[in-house]
């Protein structure tokens, strides 16, 4: 899976979610299902936006950090 696929599924679970979501909880919730071990590097820090409502500053942080060593193909 590469990046723009992790985030075409963060962008379709955020827009389909019943549970309403925040867009910070997607994606983390998605990094945890796909990438466990990023997950857990990023957790509790400056890059774990899972309390961030929609596209912030701390969300975009964490998609151009994931972007930049994304490495599962």
């Amino acid at each position: 899976m590469n990046f723009e696929q992790f985030i075409d599924i963060v962008n379709s679970t955020y827009d389909s979610s019943e549970l309403e979501l925040r867009y910070g909880q997607v994606i983390m919730n998605t990094l945890y299902q796909i990438w466990p071990e990023k997950y857990k590097e990023i957790s509790h820090t400056e890059y774990d936006c899972f309390y961030e409502d929609g596209w912030s500053f701390a969300t975009s942080q964490t998609v151009e950090k994931l972007r930049n060593e994304w490495i599962i193909n």
